[in-house]
């Protein structure tokens, strides 16, 4: 997978558990910049963490991305937090599977947490297009709104929202969703319960969408059991047994079968490859209900199968 040598230049505390980081690349510009897009910070050999971009210089060279340290996590965020200013890393994208969709209806942002990153850069290309549109930005406390200075500065005035739980109470999401106009797109990013509150509220929504970029993947979530299979080489008929303890991607890499990865955990996409044949058992946290449905393609690097065979294009 491609790389740029990009060097932090700049390391900000917007939190008491969230920073900033500026990055700057060596050579070349980055191209893709979008709301909705993250980057590939390549933290070690084997540690590869994704995270949004938030604001980026109209050349290229430059990008932000915040990230929120989590002692009880996977080690990413606490990797990047220890990271001093002049270190210099790989980052591999930027890719978007969040895109924001081009149309004249309105859209409301729903941030929880963290989750602000990517809606900030939704909020300013809404804003720049004269878009009709709202910001929710809904956090613990006042102290841990990391992203509230840079939704401000966007001059957003009424159609920006703090809320904060310990000061505000609970948050009525059922009233937001009703006085959304007909045909309005929800974007939302945050902590799995306010995704799944969200959805669940859905019902209210007249019409439009609601678009969402989750944190974990639906493996993390779900603990499936696994079972055993078989994967098929559709362009060799090769085929190789999944055992319990591995994952499609692995095998296939043991086996000398090239398939682009990224984070190895269902979130980034870098892994899908199309289904031929056979029922996948859907785990990543990246497809909408609708590709899942359709068996048309899959993650291998969490996902798994429902059959005793998949039939993949490779």
């Amino acid at each position: 997978m491609d790389t740029k040598s990009a060097r932090l230049v700049r390391k900000t505390a917007l939190s008491p558990d969230t920073s900033d980081f500026c990055f700057e690349v060596a050579d070349g510009r980055f191209t893709g910049l979008e709301p909705g897009a993250h980057i590939d910070v390549h933290l070690s050999d084997d540690m590869v963490r994704q995270y949004s971009i938030w604001d980026w210089s109209q050349d290229g060279r430059r990008l932000n991305v915040a990230v929120k340290r989590e002692d009880a996590g996977r080690g990413g965020s606490a990797a990047m937090h220890t990271m001093d200013e002049g270190t210099v890393v790989e980052l591999g994208g930027p890719r978007n599977h969040f895109r924001l969709e081009s149309h004249d209806r309105h859209v409301t942002l729903i941030a929880g947490g963290i989750g602000a990153t990517p809606l900030v850069a939704m909020a300013r290309e809404l804003l720049n297009s004269g878009q009709d549109f709202r910001v929710y930005y809904l956090v613990r406390s006042r102290d841990y709104a990391a992203m509230d200075t840079q939704f401000r500065n966007l001059g957003l005035d009424e159609w920006y929202h703090l809320h904060c739980d310990d000061t505000d109470g609970q948050f009525d999401l059922s009233a937001v969703m009703q006085s959304m106009p007909m045909g309005s797109d929800v974007y939302t990013c945050g902590p799995e319960p306010l995704l799944n509150a969200i959805l669940e509220a859905g019902s209210a929504l007249r019409g439009g969408a609601i678009h969402f970029e989750r944190f974990a993947a639906a493996s993390d979530i779900e603990h499936a059991p696994n079972d055993s299979f078989e994967v098929e080489v559709q362009s060799s008929g090769a085929v190789y047994t999944v055992s319990t303890d591995d994952t499609i991607l692995e095998v296939l890499k043991a086996n000398g079968v090239h398939v682009d990865f990224g984070c190895s955990e269902g979130l980034c996409g870098s892994c899908i490859v199309d289904v031929v044949e056979g029922e996948v058992d859907h785990r990543d946290g990246i497809l909408t209900p609708e590709e899942q449905a359709s068996n048309s393609f899959m993650c291998t690097c969490v996902s798994r199968a429902k059959s005793d065979r998949l039939v993949l294009a490779l």
